[in-house]
């Protein structure tokens, strides 16, 4: 609505995991570093935590566009509320493209064949489960930990990569046979308010605009009232943007910001 008004090629905030808004700050590059090392080294597993709307899952999409590039095969699963077997399949569907069987050991022949068949290929595989905290069945983890024991006498033949809320860490610290398994775990925090303009600028930057519209009382308040958390900066910067546009303003001030998040309760 707003994009002609301030002639930007895209629309800047939007809460979904475009990996071209990603947002290198020192929390979220020393995230997407580690886990690099864990994928390129062809670890068994890494976990990573924060709050809800800290960029997980956009760190997350950046490593997999990145290390597909250099013939990484991942299987992603964004929602992982389903049983083991519903697992499984979920795992070796996104592998192969295709109806994957319904028993339980030909789903596990699947995965393992694949897993064999690209390492001949050279390559490795990597699976990702975005909000992992809601898996509440401990038969889950024990059939993501027993993945794990696909490997020869050098290496992983996968590295799983565990994304979730704070309480994801509870669950693995109280399962030791899982926990042992985590070669590295990193917690994501929210952005300080320095980090914060430079998120704000960046974004709009990206979006085809060279100045930060946001004035210093505007950013504060957005940093006030979103703790540091990218998803309601954006949110808040989304809303304040299109209040500016209601009143032909070009220049977001913290009476913007103000009417903006009003606007949206």
């Amino acid at each position: 609505m707003y994009q002609k008004h301030w002639n930007l090629k895209k629309l800047p905030f939007e809460n979904t995991p475009d990996t071209e808004f990603f947002f290198e700050s020192e929390k979220h590059e020393e995230a997407y570093s580690r886990l690099s090392y864990v994928v390129e080294e062809k670890k068994s597993c890494a976990v990573i935590t924060g709050a809800y709307g800290t960029g997980k899952t956009l760190i997350l999409k950046s490593l997999e566009r990145q290390f597909k590039k250099k013939g990484y095969v991942f299987s992603f699963v964004h929602n992982p509320r389903l049983d083991d077997l519903g697992l499984l399949k979920i795992i070796l569907h996104n592998f192969t493209g295709y109806n994957v069987p319904k028993a339980k050991e030909d789903v596990l022949m699947g995965i393992e064949r694949f897993l064999r068949d690209t390492l001949q290929d050279g390559k490795h595989v990597v699976v990702a489960i975005d909000e992992a905290q809601l898996i509440n069945d401990e038969s889950v983890f024990e059939e993501l930990r027993l993945l794990l024991n696909f490997q020869t006498e050098t290496r992983f033949l996968l590295t799983l990569i565990l994304s979730g809320q704070p309480e994801l860490k509870e669950k693995l610290d109280s399962n030791k046979q899982f926990s042992q398994r985590v070669a590295l775990s990193y917690h994501l925090k929210p952005l300080d308010f320095d980090e914060t303009k430079k998120y704000l600028a960046h974004r709009l930057e990206v979006a085809g605009l060279a100045e930060n519209i946001f004035d210093e009382q505007a950013m504060e308040l957005i940093f006030e009232r979103s703790g540091g958390i990218p998803r309601q900066i954006n949110n808040m910067a989304n809303m304040s943007m299109l209040a500016a546009f209601s009143k032909g303003e070009k220049t977001i001030t913290s009476a913007l910001v103000t009417e903006g998040v009003e606007s949206s309760r």
